[in-house]
């Protein structure tokens, strides 16, 4: 692990002060200790295989295990420690107060990256092939398997981003230090905001209709290779179904020419036969 280790060591965490803006701390306050992970540690082996890393929030520990990560949304080493780094930033924010994991997810992808367009055509996908889930079956894609757990990082990156878009940058921020002051999330939601959290969620899917969705979708380029590559199989699929069709009509012909030729030979032959 010393190569990867060298590798977070340079890093550029400046970028960690957007999690900091976001979440309204100033004083980022003690050192987050990072543990890096092979995956035949007892931790890994207890850790279900598409979990790239997690973060204890209550002893300021970081947990990433380096060979998971490579795939959305653990595309590389920097995006998940930033990623889980943020979730302890959160947590201090809120002065240990429990924070809704689709909260808390959404906050950590808006602050460590912008919502590029392989986010915004994954999100159009969702909204398109999947039902539209309440809080609590939100909060439970979290703890489903690979698929579930893509999904709710899709949806909480959007949801969360929309909140901002909304209300302003500063909302995050101002619900969480009304948690660290002893509201709960909802309450400081509906301080900040005058909106449940029922309400937020249903002003989010009723803003972001499907014809909006595809937009980002079919610009995206995985699309347009995807599109380009059904085209060319079509293609070639046509190309050989008409080889066959020549090659099955060449047979038939030559069968109806053998048949002829068959046809006449015996007619020759038995016209000599009489013949002699």
């Amino acid at each position: 692990m010393s190569s990867v280790a060298e590798q977070i060591r340079g890093l550029d965490h400046s970028r960690l002060t957007n999690v900091m803006r976001l979440t309204g701390l100033v004083d980022p306050g003690p050192a987050i200790r990072v543990l890096l992970l092979p995956e035949e540690s007892a931790i890994a082996r207890e850790t279900s295989a598409w979990v790239a890393g997690f973060a204890e929030t209550r002893v300021d520990v970081v947990v990433l295990f380096p060979a998971r990560i490579g795939s959305y949304p653990y595309d590389s080493i920097e995006k998940v420690l930033h990623h889980e780094v943020a979730h302890v930033l959160t947590g201090r924010a809120a002065g240990g107060a429990p924070v809704p994991r689709w909260f808390n997810e959404g906050l950590a992808s808006a602050a460590e990256r912008g919502w590029r367009l392989e986010a915004r055509t994954r999100f159009g996908v969702e909204m398109l092939l999947g039902h539209r889930p309440t809080e609590i079956e939100f909060e439970g894609l979290f703890g489903g398997g690979p698929r579930d757990v893509a999904r709710a990082y899709v949806l909480a990156d959007a949801l969360v981003r929309d909140l901002l878009a909304t209300y302003g940058p500063s909302v995050p921020a101002q619900i969480l230090a009304r948690m660290a002051e002893g509201q709960s999330f909802e309450r400081a939601l509906h301080t900040v905001t005058t909106m449940s959290v029922g309400d937020v969620m249903g002003d989010f899917w009723r803003r972001h209709q499907i014809w909006e969705s595809w937009i980002g979708f079919f610009g995206h380029p995985f699309t347009i290779w995807s599109l380009t590559t059904v085209l060319a199989l079509a293609a070639i699929w046509r190309h050989r179904r008409r080889r066959a069709q020549r090659r099955l009509l060449w047979e038939l012909e030559e069968r109806a020419e053998d048949q002829e030729w068959e046809e006449h030979r015996q007619r020759y032959h038995l016209h000599s036969r009489d013949g002699v």
